[in-house]
């Protein structure tokens, strides 16, 4: 299986940084979705992917604008919102990076699945700041999902912190071989 990781297209939260971090639920800019748009020639889908999104407006959007067309399937899922790297444990979630409510998705994303067996403590907490040990229980149990899709390429959709986290699980030194994609860009892993 094939899993490629694809960096949300760039988001409003980034415009005027460090204020810009405390915006709440942050879309796409114009440049974003222009981004998101190419991904259907540089990336084209099939009814064989499977499209996996982190809960966030940016993520999604990037996503709804990429499938576009398609048949791929899309699940939203929250083992792959947003995550700093690397982690301080004194940190709290920004509000840039806090997801969105599951009834929230169902109204303004209805083409994107939700996978049944994720407990609602993970909905409601996310990955952002729990702790390493947590984060591979999650990562792990996450492949194992994707795995039991059966889907030759697997696209998650998320964010460069995510992205670095789990490039740091799969290769099992806690550190990337890979650089983590700029906006809208993507890398390929075969699992």
């Amino acid at each position: 299986m094939e899993i490629v990781f694809v960096r949300h297209g760039e988001g409003e939260h980034t415009l005027s940084i460090p204020h810009s971090y405390h915006v709440a639920d942050p879309g796409l800019t114009e440049l974003g979705m222009e981004q998101a748009g190419r991904l259907r020639e540089e990336l084209p889908l099939s009814e064989n992917d499977a499209v996996i999104v982190s809960p966030t407006r940016r993520t999604l959007q990037t996503a709804q604008i990429w499938c576009e067309g398609s048949n791929a399937i899309r699940f939203v899922h929250p083992t792959i919102g947003p995550r700093q790297n690397p982690l301080r444990y004194d940190f709290t979630t920004l509000r840039c990076d806090e997801t969105m409510e599951l009834r929230r998705i169902a109204e303004l994303y209805s083409e994107f699945l939700t996978p049944a067996d994720v407990p609602d403590y993970i909905w409601i907490q996310g990955i952002n700041t729990v702790p390493v040990l947590l984060f591979e229980k999650f990562a792990g149990q996450f492949l194992a999902w994707i795995r039991q899709l059966g889907k030759h390429k697997v696209y998650i959709v998320t964010h460069d912190g995510t992205i670095a986290s789990y490039l740091q699980y799969l290769n099992g030194s806690g550190q990337s071989r890979h650089p983590v994609p700029g906006e809208a860009g993507w890398i390929p892993l075969s699992v």
